[in-house]
Formats: C-alpha cells, sequence, structure tokens
C-alpha cells in the first residue's frame, strides 16, 4: 500500500496548522535560550573561570551530566519496564483494533521506520511514546484506552499525536534541557562554595571562636537551601515550559498529520473528563501521577473540563489566589484542556463537537460495537452501501 502523506500546503487548514507549528518551535528555542543565558550569566559571575575539581569531586557532575544522557539513550527501555508493557498480541481484540489503527496513523505520518507498539495493563486510559530516535522509538498504550469509549478515529489522532513527538526528537529535546539544568546547578553550587567561603567573615567580625561553628553551620545550611530552592524552581519552570510547548507542537504535528484537529480535540475532552471524575485519593496515588505525568497524554492532575476552572485546584480569588494559580499553572506539564482545544479549533478554521458533560465513562455496548463499525468504515475509505 502507498504511503499516504501529510496534508497539501493547500489544504485550507494547512496554513493555521503551520503558524500553531513554528509558534511552539518558537516557545522551545525560547526556553533553550534562557536556560543558556542563566549558564553563561552564572559563568559570568565566576569569570568564566569555572572548572571541575578534579578526584572525587569530579564523581558527581559526571553523573549528573551523564545520566540524563543514559536515560535518554535507553528512554524506551526503562519506560517499557517501568510501566510493566509488553507487545501487543495481535491475537487479542483490542489489542489487534490498537494494530490496525496505529498503522493507519503511520502511513498518515511521515516517518520512515514504523515504532513497535505495546500495551500496558494499567486500567488508566492513556498512549505515550518515546526513544531517542526513530529508529529506536516505540509507542504504548494502556489496556484503560480500550474501556474509555474511544472511537477508532479519536485513538488514531492521539496516536498521530504520538507520532508527532517521535517526529519531533521531543524526546531528546527535553532530555537535552535536563543536561543543561545540570550544568546550570554545577556552576551555582560552585559558586555556592565560594558565598559559604565567606561565612569565616562572621567568626572575625562576631568574635567566634574556632570552636565554636554552630551560628555559621545554620547560616551556611540556610543560604544553601535557600539557594538550591531558587535554582530549583526556575530550571523547573523553563523544563516545563519547554515540555509544554512541546506537547501543543505535537497537537499541531498530529493535526498536520491528518488534516483533522477535531479527532483529537473531542478525545481529550474524553480523557480530561474521565481524569475529572477519577482524581488520585491517596497520597501513593498522587505520587503515581506525579512521576508519570511527562508520560501522559493530559495533566492527570490538574486538568479540567472548563477553561473557567482553575488547573491549581484553587478557586479562590483576590491577588494571592490569582498568584497562586499563576504558580501552578507554570509548573504544568501540559497545557490545559481547554487551551488546547481552542488551538485546535483555530487550526480546524471552526468549532469542533463538544463531548458532554454528562457523557459516561463506559458506554453501552452496542454503541461501542457500532461506533468502531462507523470509523472503522471511515478510516478505510468505505462508504456505507
Amino acid at each position: 500500500m502507498a504511503r499516504q502523506h501529510v496534508i497539501p500546503h493547500d489544504h485550507p487548514n494547512y496554513p493555521a496548522i503551520r503558524r500553531r507549528m513554528i509558534i511552539t518551535w518558537i516557545k522551545t528555542s525560547l526556553g533553550y535560550l534562557t536556560m543558556l543565558a542563566l549558564i553563561a550569566l552564572a559563568l559570568w559571575a565566576f569569570g568564566f573561570n569555572f572548572h571541575f575539581t578534579w578526584g572525587w569531586g569530579l564523581i558527581s557532575p559526571v553523573l549528573t551530566l551523564v545520566l540524563p544522557i543514559v536515560m535518554w539513550w535507553y528512554s524506551a527501555k526503562i519506560a517499557l519496564w517501568q510501566t510493566k508493557s509488553a507487545p501487543a498480541d495481535p491475537n487479542n481484540p483490542d489489542h489487534a483494533r490498537l494494530l490496525a489503527i496505529v498503522d493507519i496513523a503511520f502511513k498518515e505520518s511521515d516517518l520512515k521506520y514504523k515504532p513497535p507498539v505495546y500495551v500496558s495493563a494499567d486500567p488508566r486510559p492513556n498512549a505515550f511514546a518515546t526513544g531517542p530516535i526513530h529508529r529506536k522509538a516505540v509507542v504504548a498504550a494502556t489496556e484503560g484506552l480500550f474501556k474509555a469509549g474511544m472511537t477508532d478515529l479519536e485513538i488514531k489522532e492521539i496516536f498521530a499525536h504520538e507520532l508527532a513527538h517521535v517526529r519531533n526528537y521531543d524526546v531528546a529535546i527535553n532530555s537535552m534541557l535536563a543536561v543543561l539544568s545540570s550544568v546550570f546547578s554545577m556552576i551555582v553550587n560552585q559558586i555556592i562554595q565560594i558565598v559559604l567561603g565567606a561565612i569565616g567573615l562572621f567568626k572575625r567580625l562576631l568574635g567566634i571562636k574556632p570552636q565554636h561553628r554552630f551560628l555559621p553551620t545554620i547560616l551556611s545550611n540556610i543560604i544553601s537551601y535557600v539557594i538550591f530552592w531558587v535554582v530549583g524552581q526556575v530550571t523547573r519552570i523553563i523544563q516545563f515550559f519547554v515540555v509544554r510547548s512541546r506537547e501543543s507542537g505535537a497537537d499541531a504535528t498530529a493535526a498536520y498529520f491528518t488534516g483533522n484537529p477535531c479527532g483529537l480535540a473531542t478525545a481529550l475532552q474524553k480523557l480530561v473528563l474521565y481524569a475529572e471524575k477519577n482524581r488520585p485519593k491517596t497520597q501513593r496515588e498522587i505520587a503515581y501521577y506525579r512521576a508519570w505525568r511527562p508520560l501522559m497524554i493530559i495533566d492527570p492532575l490538574y486538568d479540567t473540563v472548563s477553561a473557567d476552572s482553575s488547573n491549581s485546584g484553587d478557586s479562590s480569588g483576590g491577588i494571592f489566589g490569582t498568584i497562586k494559580r499563576w504558580w501552578k499553572n507554570l509548573q504544568l506539564t501540559h497545557p490545559p484542556v481547554p487551551d488546547r482545544v481552542r488551538a485546535l479549533e483555530r487550526m480546524n478554521g471552526g468549532k469542533c463537537p463538544v463531548v458532554p458533560m454528562e457523557w459516561q465513562y463506559i458506554f453501552l455496548p452496542l454503541s461501542i460495537a457500532t461506533a468502531r463499525i462507523t470509523e472503522k468504515a471511515r478510516l478505510h475509505g468505505c462508504q456505507k452501501k
């Protein structure tokens, strides 16, 4: 079967999609430039004389730099191991359905290598893609995705989004930014050592004898904590800014692949409706979601259905409430679904269908069967006679 191509340049949706793709790359570049500027500023504070301490002091910096690179290169194996994912079984009806849908999504993409398809037993609906380069990429779905009332068309758009991550090298982009964050942290750590060395002045100014080190120790701990907290928050915000831009970029690239932004829009609405009805309640569940947020297609902790709802879950008013919501939004791993839907509608050139609030997580078996037959016919270009 001949490879299908992304939408042509004369497609009515192309200008808006192309504009959105450019904007997301500008945001990604802005995040990288900000991190590089922070590194340059830290080096300038050092007089550009930063150097590693040879010996045991070199082990920690090397590990800090090497670990993100190792995690990037083995990202596919690590993700599949941690999610307990196994290759999709063609003899399983749900898996066979998934394999057929991914095959169609792949044909609509401009990827050269088709990623293998895996399935995790996780009951929560999700899909993800990972891998360092195109040839080593994988895509996966959870068992919960099959039970989320998704039509074949919506699942196809979800995997177009995941294949867009592969096409855009998003795992590499996020991993390399983590390396830059580590470099910045190491330079700041050297600066902290210099600052703490100046604490000896307090001994002379306050007349503290060498055997009385309680006050200098407290001061050094406070200074270290404050500086590292600020540095950690700054790098975290920059990294999440880039991650959010790559999620928006994957939405736009998926629309570029298929020419159907509304399919992804309705899929995102169903996923966020499920997330709202099934928020994690225990600390263990919250910790799980927090750890896996970057691998999820929506933010399961803070995403909401309504654009008027706060992603932070705090609806308090006033300046303090506004600042709190703004601070929470800076640390989101995904753009809010209402914002993503609006962007997809702009790329569609008009409104997309709205999934009603009364939409249920479990469809009647007949409804699922009818939806599957209808979408299968549409995907294969068949017409009902």
